[in-house]
């Protein structure tokens, strides 16, 4: 727990992702570790319906650069609650195992993740993601409830 070096926060951009910003760089601090910035543009198969075989590739490019953009704007409104050093990253895919296999691949210390708080039938059709990489992940996870934080 001393060499705690990389700290993941997965963001979806909203206001939840400001709290985690929060919480994670307090840890950082502690440690002196790198925060990691993840966001994950889903899949484009997944909404499309379509079969695999019909390429969106051209759309997909153009949601990852728009995705880049809203992750480097929404870094920069936020730059004050980052006091380390850090980087971001844009990936696509299911959320939750982008997540995971990130946290493996690059010897990820800790996620700092959060909930919305759904529940019930919101729940049944979105599922978890922060519930799937608790699961699943090769690290010690933080949740934050963000939906309580945010009230």
């Amino acid at each position: 727990m001393d060499d705690m070096k990389k700290i993941l926060v997965p963001v979806d951009l909203s206001h939840a992702s400001t709290i985690l910003l929060q919480y994670a760089n307090t840890i950082a601090e502690k440690f002196g570790a790198r925060l990691i910035f993840l966001f994950v543009v889903e899949d484009l198969y997944s909404y499309s319906g379509l079969p695999v075989e019909i390429r969106l590739d051209p759309f997909e490019e153009d949601y990852k650069s728009y995705s880049r953009r809203n992750m480097e704007n929404f870094l920069e409104e936020n730059r004050h609650y980052v006091t380390g050093e850090y980087e971001s990253i844009v990936l696509s895919g299911h959320p939750a195992k982008e997540i995971i296999d990130y946290a493996d691949s690059e010897d990820i210390d800790l996620i700092v993740i959060g909930t919305h708080g759904f529940s019930g039938l919101d729940r049944m059709i979105f599922g978890s993601v922060a519930e799937k990489v608790i699961k699943m992940a090769p690290c010690p996870i933080m949740v934050v409830n963000t939906f309580k934080e945010e009230e």
